[in-house]
């Protein structure tokens, strides 16, 4: 029995160690178009009427859409690549690296 009970602890520890990085990188995601979209905001107020620092708008559109598209990505990645129909809780077994 002491072993059984140990062995779920250890499944329950690593599931919830895989949704804590997976909630992570979604968090860094979502500041990251966070920071995009209040880079569009502050150049539409503050530059737009004299169309100076144009730098800011395609640099505020690559913040804003990248993560989306990241994240579209991993998860077509993830259904594409599952075995037996199931798919992966973490963004690590996702990523295939070369060999």
């Amino acid at each position: 029995m002491g072993s059984c009970d140990q062995e779920e602890k250890e499944v329950d520890y690593e599931g919830t160690q895989k949704l804590a990085k997976t909630f992570v990188a979604l968090l860094w995601s979502f500041f990251i178009s966070l920071g995009g979209g209040l880079t569009l905001v502050w150049w539409e107020f503050e530059y737009h009427p004299t169309n100076s620092q144009l730098w800011m708008v395609p640099f505020g559109l690559i913040m804003l859409v990248t993560p989306v598209i990241v994240c579209f990505s991993v998860f077509v990645s993830d259904i594409c690549n599952s075995s037996s129909g199931q798919l992966s809780a973490s963004l690590d077994d996702s990523v295939h690296h070369p060999v």
